[in-house]
């Protein structure tokens, strides 16, 4: 009889634990972590950043104290040729919960442009993300927190300029205003550079785009990107940083 029963706890036991892998690999965790493991991508529940991350300054990720970092997968540049790193951000707001999908590239730049902190700002998403003033606000404090200036008409790149649809226009905010102006300059020094820097804005005008201690950050905001998309998106994200490192 005590056989039979230690069978029965055995078998309860053994049951369980496949239901936990089924329900795991249906889960968002499983299924990223499936992506990890096909692509020999490393992959990493909860996650905590490195100095490099946390001194890029990157306004989602410092702005708000109460923020979880889950579902890392990072790789190095034998995939795209740039490390990256993709993960989700789930911060406590006084609006509400926030949750976004992150794609970060460590970008290949002159050292002298190592420095430059840049943000691209674009009516259309932000209208999309914050529509009360309160949002707006926070926007605001957040540029001012990362002591970035907006850039005036005359030191936008020309690149910026070719874009005339109001709802596409991109605002910029640098820390260091004259050596952002140099390094698009750099960025879209032959007409195909400059081509293919406007057609990628174009084609993505939803991304909240920062770059950062040689790094570059896109994501959309308040959006978790679906599993089955983000292979697509962290390569889309892939072409523009190339764009960016390339001499």
């Amino acid at each position: 009889m005590q056989l039979i029963f230690t069978f029965i706890i055995l078998s309860i036991i053994t049951l369980i634990a496949v239901l936990l892998i089924v329900l795991n690999k249906n889960t968002r965790s499983g299924k990223i972590q499936q992506i990890a493991k096909e692509n020999d991508w490393q992959y990493q529940e909860f996650i905590d950043f490195d100095d490099d991350i946390k001194q890029a300054n990157f306004g989602l990720l410092n702005y708000s104290q109460n923020a979880i970092f889950r579902h890392l997968i990072q790789a190095t540049d034998e995939h795209y040729g740039l490390a990256f790193k993709t993960f989700d951000c789930r911060a406590l707001e006084p609006s509400g919960i926030h949750n976004s999908s992150l794609i970060l590239f460590t970008l290949a730049l002159k050292t002298e442009f190592n420095n430059l902190h840049i943000c691209l700002s674009r009516h259309i998403q932000d209208k999309d993300a914050f529509t009360d003033i309160s949002h707006q606000q926070s926007i605001k404090h957040q540029y001012q927190s990362q002591k970035l200036i907006k850039l005036a008409d005359h030191q936008i790149p020309k690149a910026f300029k070719n874009e005339t649809s109001t709802s596409h226009k991109i605002n910029l905010y640098a820390n260091e205003p004259g050596q952002t102006y140099r390094f698009f300059e750099h960025v879209c020094s032959t007409n195909e550079r400059e081509k293919s820097l406007i057609h990628w804005l174009l084609a993505y005008p939803h991304l909240h785009i920062e770059i950062s201690n040689g790094m570059l950050l896109a994501f959309k905001k308040n959006q978790l990107i679906e599993e089955t998309s983000l292979i697509s998106a962290i390569t889309a994200v892939a072409e523009f940083a190339l764009i960016l490192s390339h001499d």
